[in-house]
């Protein structure tokens, strides 16, 4: 993308390489009840055409595929694009969506699910597209995680800084982002993932050993406000966790 230069491309192209090989193997990805939520907040018809942004290996593609008739899976790794398993009435493009593609209003509805805290630069940009790409009437389901409570948001920053590079959100700063470019009648539901194993997020980050170890000890050390607002139970060899995820939906 224009703005990004050689060292920042390779770093990303490196990055999506590692994640591609365990992901589909993290728990909260295939979490069913975070995946049913996502889905029944879209309210997909059998006439649809769904373009899912930031498709990664196609997770949402394949759950919303056998509900609409057409969806074009984007994502700008190729390596998480050969985990996705293209069939039936999927479609998969390597794309950032900040360069645009597609015409004006020719989708039904956008899905976009754990995306927008990877887009450090032009992130409204990329908002405003996924904006202009739907029908008018139609409807974007955006999710992201976020922390329990802003008094951990520091916490989350500083173990998150060890992982990758990334922006952290709350509830308002995603709502917004779709208000800005236009949404409306946005609603907002919350879903806890609970206990979800830190071990299992970590081993299958791609993260060198001593830096799992880092983030393991910063969720085991934390304070206890870190430990009640994230309702941590420690065991023997894991700490779990309530993740909480915002899911938003917004109308063009």
């Amino acid at each position: 993308m224009a703005g990004n230069t050689k060292r920042e491309i390779n770093y990303d192209r490196a990055f999506w390489k590692m994640r591609s090989q365990h992901y589909n193997d993290l728990e909260w990805a295939n979490h069913r009840l975070y995946l049913d939520n996502f889905i029944k907040a879209g309210d997909f018809k059998k006439s649809d055409v769904v373009l899912d942004v930031g498709t990664g290996t196609g997770i949402v593609a394949h759950a919303v595929s056998p509900l609409v008739r057409e969806v074009i899976g984007l994502d700008k790794s190729q390596d998480m694009l050969e985990h996705s398993n293209w069939y039936g009435n999927m479609y998969f493009i390597k794309r950032d969506i900040r360069n645009p593609l597609f015409a004006e209003g020719i989708f039904d509805k956008v899905t976009c699910r754990q995306v927008f805290h990877h887009i450090l630069r032009c992130r409204q940009e990329a908002m405003d597209e996924c904006y202009r790409v739907l029908k008018r009437g139609g409807l974007m389901i955006f999710s992201e995680g976020i922390p329990p409570t802003r008094k951990v948001k520091k916490d989350y920053i500083a173990i998150f800084r060890f992982k990758e590079k990334r922006a952290t959100f709350m509830e308002e700063e995603l709502f917004n982002l779709m208000k800005e470019a236009g949404f409306k009648d946005i609603k907002l539901k919350i879903t806890y993932l609970r206990k979800m194993s830190v071990k299992n997020w970590l081993v299958n980050s791609g993260l060198s050993k001593p830096i799992q170890e880092k983030i393991y000890l910063l969720h085991k050390d934390s304070a206890d406000y870190f430990k009640e607002d994230y309702n941590m139970v420690e065991t023997s060899n894991d700490c779990l966790i309530d993740m909480k995820m915002a899911i938003l939906v917004g109308k063009k």
